[in-house]
């Protein structure tokens, strides 16, 4: 995971992320930001210039120093941002025929629920597919994941859905894929 203005601003760490084998020659990247404008020049600088085949949003971090800035799991609760970063990322990346997705939680917490907001948002905005973690940002990585949420989102969007929490094993994701129809699994 990258910054988008750190790409956009020439950050040398952030630079040095983004070196590739040779080998590699199918690149994603998962791109954080809050910025439309940061995020949507970042998105364009790494299909031009680096030739990515994958671009990923991650708004599903909960980590409070992300969160505080009202980054990551944070950004959703503003569907109107969520809706603009959205919107500018498609714009790049449609450009190039590269594919655009994003990852996100269920909400803040139990009583500020924004991933069936997210998902109707990214289907609006263009985006291929969506993530849901089946966790709210307060939650990070305890308690048990909502697979629920997760069944609730797929039957919400026309877009591919893909499920991530509590996929220990192999037979955890065929199990998620048969409780919830996702169209796949996000380790």
């Amino acid at each position: 995971m990258i910054t988008s203005r750190g790409l956009v601003e020439g950050d040398e760490h952030t630079k040095q992320m983004l070196v590739f084998d040779e080998l590699e020659t199918v690149r994603s990247v998962q791109l954080y930001g809050t910025d439309p404008k940061y995020v949507g020049l970042a998105a364009e600088i790494l299909c031009n210039e680096y030739g990515v085949a994958h671009v990923d949003l991650n708004f599903g971090c909960p980590v409070p120093k992300v969160t505080r800035k009202g980054g990551g799991g944070a950004l959703p609760w503003k569907r109107g941002l969520l809706a603009e970063v959205l919107e500018a990322a498609v714009a790049a990346t449609s450009k190039y025929d590269v594919p655009l997705t994003m990852k996100t939680r269920k909400g803040l917490d139990d009583d500020h629920l924004t991933y069936l907001d997210a998902g109707h948002i990214a289907q609006e905005t263009g985006v291929s597919a969506i993530a849901l973690h089946g966790r709210t940002v307060a939650q990070a990585y305890s308690g048990v994941a909502d697979w629920d949420a997760i069944a609730a989102l797929v039957d919400a969007v026309d877009i591919p859905v893909l499920g991530n929490g509590d996929i220990w094993e192999a037979k955890d994701a065929v199990r998620m894929v048969q409780q919830t129809g996702v169209a796949g699994v996000v380790v």
